[in-house]
């Protein structure tokens, strides 16, 4: 007969277990967590009254004496445009096939990114995952100290330690810069996220660099969000140029932009690609859209989510990390992944 069985409107503990048992709380933790010396006697009772009373351990509270649940930690930010969306949705899904459970931690703006940071100290998870904002490097080492693992997507984890993977973003730069120069354009413009952007920072630079021998510096309009009615913002100032100064190629750091500029300028007679080439930056759905049909970049998604589950499974072990192709190790320490090129009829090579 098992004694001490609580009433079905009491919240069963374990040491409702240990009562019922008459063993201590130290021996049912034992009995389901499988460390320390145990009777296989003692362990059977305390699993066989366990199940008649109802009692499961608690997996988070678990993680937070041994550390060993499968919990991750993951920043990110508001999501104001799909791109973010995308990337949370592909780590997620990446998360439940590997039976990882991620702890979110979010935020409003990046800027927030390095309270979050501060924040997933607090808990003991495995790691911490980062898909926003900037990662300082005495926050970094604070985490990697304590035997976590730190992964950086799309973005430097500023420490020797942290594995860190993204978009070769400069390169997506200078492939626009190319595709566009090839068209006979003349007048270029990026339009851009806000100045401190990581990724929207070196799309410019490459375009930039691309453009400087041949074509001088381009112009750059900056904004303070990435979002469609940004787009739409930079349209009408476009529009308020006099005819003969208006750029004849335009590089958005992303699509959301992109899409918005395109919205700004269906009222007026702007014809894409006869007056204006466009490229944008993510492969978003709603790029493909007809009304749209935006040439952009796809963004390697897949191989970046791979390449940080690949380090979350690696992480305490002395493997070497299994690198997706093609691919470079930047001096910063961040292993690129090469953007593609999806041609539609905002160029003219699609036209």
């Amino acid at each position: 007969m098992v004694r001490g069985r609580p009433s079905e409107a009491r919240l069963v503990t374990s040491r409702h277990v240990a009562e019922a048992a008459q063993v201590s709380q130290a021996m049912v933790s034992r009995a389901f967590s499988g460390n320390g010396r145990i009777a296989t006697e003692t362990r059977e009772r305390i699993l066989r009254v366990a199940a008649e009373i109802g009692w499961r351990p608690n997996a988070l509270a678990a993680s937070m004496v041994t550390g060993d649940a499968p919990l991750v930690s993951v920043i990110t930010t508001k999501l104001s445009f799909d791109w973010r969306a995308q990337v949370l949705s592909h780590l997620l899904q990446a998360f439940e096939k590997q039976h990882l459970q991620p702890l979110l931690f979010y935020a409003e703006s990046d800027a927030e990114v390095d309270r979050l940071l501060a924040e997933t100290i607090r808990w003991r998870t495995r790691g911490v995952v980062v898909t926003a904002g900037v990662v300082p490097p005495a926050r970094a080492d604070a985490i990697l100290s304590r035997g976590q693992f730190l992964a950086a997507l799309n973005r430097p984890g500023n420490h020797p330690q942290a594995y860190s993977i993204a978009t070769d973003n400069p390169l997506g730069g200078r492939q626009a810069a190319a595709v566009l120069r090839a068209e006979g354009r003349t007048r270029f413009l990026a339009l851009a996220g806000p100045e401190g952007s990581w990724a929207s920072d070196r799309r410019v630079e490459g375009f930039a660099q691309a453009l400087a021998e041949t074509a001088g510096r381009p112009d750059v309009w900056h904004n303070d969000t990435m979002t469609p009615e940004a787009g739409k913002i930079c349209a009408a100032r476009w529009l308020s140029l006099p005819a003969a100064a208006r750029p004849d190629a335009v590089f958005s750091t992303n699509d959301a932009i992109a899409l918005g500029f395109m919205d700004g300028l269906r009222q007026h007679a702007v014809h894409i690609p006869d007056d204006l080439s466009l490229i944008g930056f993510d492969n978003l759905p709603s790029s493909s859209w007809t009304p749209y049909c935006l040439t952009t970049f796809e963004q390697p998604l897949d191989a970046m989510v791979l390449g940080v589950l690949d380090h979350i499974q690696r992480h305490g072990s002395d493997e070497p990390p299994a690198r997706p192709a093609p691919h470079r190790l930047g001096a910063d320490g961040v292993l690129y992944c090469a953007p593609k090129l999806v041609v539609r009829t905002t160029t003219r090579g699609a036209s």
